[in-house]
Order: C-alpha cells, then structure tokens, then sequence
C-alpha cells in the first residue's frame, strides 16, 4: 500500500455501529485503575478468553459518539508502533458509557514514579526519550499531532523504563507537540508556569527571556544546564509556527542536562514489583501500594490550557 492511501485510511475514521454489551456479561471487572474527566479505566479480565485488558469508559453525557470514535480510531490505528499502546478492534457501549479495550500497564504511568521521587533521574528519562520521540515521529509522518504530550500519558512496561508507551489520543487531530513540558516536568516534579498567560508571572517571565529581553535566567530553570536550557529555548517557543521539531532533542542525549546531579537513580525497582503485582491481580498485601502507583491514566487539565492555547500569552502581549 502506497503512502497516499496509507494515510487516507488513518485519516478516515470509521462510522462504526457500536454494540449494546452488558460488562459483566463479557467481563470480570477486577478494579478501577484510573479516573478523571475523561472517564474511567477499568482492569478487567475477559471471560471467554482469560485475558486481561484495560477497559477505558467514556460517559455518554458528555462525549459525542463522533468524539469517541475519533480516539477510538487514532489508538486502534497508531499502535502496531512499539512504543505506542496496544488498542484492541474491540468498542461497544452500554447505557452509560462508551467503551474500547486496550493492553495493561503493569508499572502505571510515569507521573506517579516523577511524583514519588520528586523528579526522575535524566537518565532513566533519556531512556524514556528514546522511545517516545520515535512515537511522535511517527505520529507526524501520519500528519497527526498528539496534543497531549505528559507524563501522565506515558506507561511503563519496565521498572527500569526500558519499556514505556504513549497513550491517549483523545485530543489528536490531522496537522505542535510541546515535548518540552514533559522534559520540565519529569526532571523537576512540577510545571513552569500554572498557565500559559502573560498575567502568570512564570510565564511571563519565561516569554522575556525566550524572546532575549532578559539574559537572567528563569528561576524554574536555574537547575538545567546551558545546553539543556538551548534545547527548552526551543522546544518551547510560544508561537508554534517557531518552535523546533520533537527531533531536536536527539542533539542533546550525550550532553548533561542538569547542573547538580539528582540523588534519585532507578531505585523504582524496589517498589515497581510489587505495584505490578498488585495491579495486574488487585489482591495480597502489597494492594495498597499497587493502588498508589497504578492509578489515573492522566490527570486532564494539568497542562491543557498551554498545549491548546498555543501562543495564546504571545498574542494577548501583542494586543
């Protein structure tokens, strides 16, 4: 198949005629693994075959079937990639809910491993670079964009992160990827700025010297490292049209990125098997800490208002 039809199939989402399932007839909900204003992510195991799946639950209420299917449709068709998660050609909904199965995290997502720690080492997130880039890559060569690039959007396979996978495409659309908030984010444990606003001083302070107003360095970056603090610079021009592909980062994987090394390393390891245990069985006496680390597939409005936004600050200074 050429490349022309490639992408006319991607890029035509199928009008499916879902089917009216009762859960509990197809299924054994073990637990509930992640909620938010998306819906609900349920570990579930199916009957017939025994197999486990995540069974993502979007409410009717408020999510249109055509929205629906549209992330239905990016999952199902962007996955064969391996650093992409594995959608199931499985959907149906309920009186409720709007369902689609896909494979299980074992380890959660990897905001929970930058909360715990306080940020993850720059190693363990080169790792995690490595594997993701291509993802997106190959979400561009598609003419698509996420537009929701974070770490609560990125599961691990791997206590040692050598295996991780994007995640929800509910926000992806045809032709952006702001790649940098998630290098800030994972290294540090928190965000630049709390909205991509000139009336947020962050920001703001932020704009100034990414536009060189100002040689003094923002105090959220003091920690990074000059080249580091060149790869931000770019990654996170506020006008789109500006900021440098999600292949600039593979410039700067041999270079250090922080000035004073972080003390945590991958000691993950220690805790990561029981949370998988935990998460894939939901019982024994590691449950409660398996909960702890394997919850929200994403927290929906952490970064939104910046990725959407866009230079939405840039335009209001230019006002």
């Amino acid at each position: 198949m050429d490349k022309t039809k490639q992408q006319a199939t991607i890029h035509k989402v199928r009008e499916l005629q879902l089917e009216a399932v009762q859960v509990e007839e197809h299924y054994d909900v073990i637990k509930e693994i992640g909620s938010g204003d998306y819906g609900k992510v349920v570990l579930a195991r199916h009957r017939e075959t025994g197999s486990q799946v995540a069974l993502k639950a979007v409410p009717r209420a408020t999510t249109t079937l055509r929205d629906f299917l549209i992330e239905f449709h990016y999952s199902y068709f962007l996955s064969p990639h391996s650093s992409i998660l594995d959608t199931y050609d499985v959907c149906f909904e309920t009186p409720e809910h709007y369902y689609f199965a896909q494979e299980v995290a074992p380890y959660g997502d990897l905001w929970h491993a930058v909360e715990y720690y306080g940020g993850i080492d720059e190693r363990d997130l080169k790792v995690i670079l490595r594997q993701i880039i291509p993802a997106l890559e190959f979400m561009h060569s598609k003419e698509l964009v996420h537009r929701d690039v974070r770490a609560e959007n990125i599961l691990i396979f791997s206590k040692d992160f050598t295996k991780v996978k994007l995640t929800d495409f509910g926000l992806t659309r045809k032709a952006g990827t702001l790649i940098g908030m998630l290098i800030f984010s994972s290294l540090t444990a928190r965000f630049p700025w709390e909205k991509a606003d000139i009336t947020d001083s962050r920001f703001n302070e932020y704009l100034d010297w990414q536009k060189r107003k100002t040689t003094r360095t923002p105090r959220e970056f003091k920690r990074f490292t000059p080249r580091l603090l060149r790869m931000m610079r770019r990654l996170m021009e506020a006008k789109p049209s500006k900021r440098y592909p999600v292949t600039e980062v593979n410039k700067y994987y041999g270079d250090r990125w922080l000035m004073v090394r972080s003390p945590r390393t991958s000691k993950v390891s220690e805790i990561w098997d029981a949370a998988a245990m935990a998460a894939v069985t939901g019982a024994g006496q590691d449950k409660r800490l398996g909960d702890e680390l394997l919850t929200d597939y994403g927290k929906e409005q952490r970064i939104q208002n910046w990725i959407m936004s866009g230079a939405e600050g840039q335009t209001k200074e230019s006002q």
